[in-house]
């Protein structure tokens, strides 16, 4: 996907938080606001033909986990088909990234509130992602008023 305000590389100091929990209030619209405008989808080209994006499609299953973790109920057939295809495409992802960073070995260990040290990597920059994916959904519903 072309990302012309995204800059190549940024350095990302990776903190545990206790953010993006499993049972906490607050979980849902904290992973809810993982997802993109127009829910990362995009519309490319003189036909707006289109696409997902990967980094919104492995965002999409990271919620989708969460979600599995945080209910009360067994997973239906259709929803363990869907977590199936979610962890092989993760593992998929996980791999393509190939991330060597090291990284100190006490995660769950420490108060996650006070010392939320986890190294630092050098990271696609996800901020100007979210930009660009909020302007080519503005930009294709502006193109849809013009064929209503």
């Amino acid at each position: 996907m072309p990302l012309p305000s995204a800059r190549r590389a940024v350095k990302l100091a990776l903190e545990d938080s206790v953010r993006y929990g499993l049972w906490e209030p607050q979980a849902d619209d904290e992973w809810m606001r993982t997802a993109t405008v127009g829910d990362g989808n995009v519309h490319l080209g003189p036909n707006s033909r289109f696409f997902v994006v990967g980094i919104t499609h492995q965002l999409h299953c990271m919620r989708a986990y969460r979600q599995a973790l945080a209910q009360d109920a067994p997973l239906s057939a259709h929803q363990a088909g869907h977590l199936g295809h979610c962890l092989n495409f993760l593992r998929m992802s996980t791999l393509c990234a190939a991330d060597t960073t090291l990284e100190p070995p006490d995660a769950l260990s420490r108060n996650h509130t006070r010392d939320r040290g986890g190294g630092e990597h050098v990271c696609f920059d996800w901020p100007g992602f979210y930009d660009e994916m909020q302007a080519n959904y503005l930009q294709w519903l502006a193109s849809q008023g013009a064929f209503s």
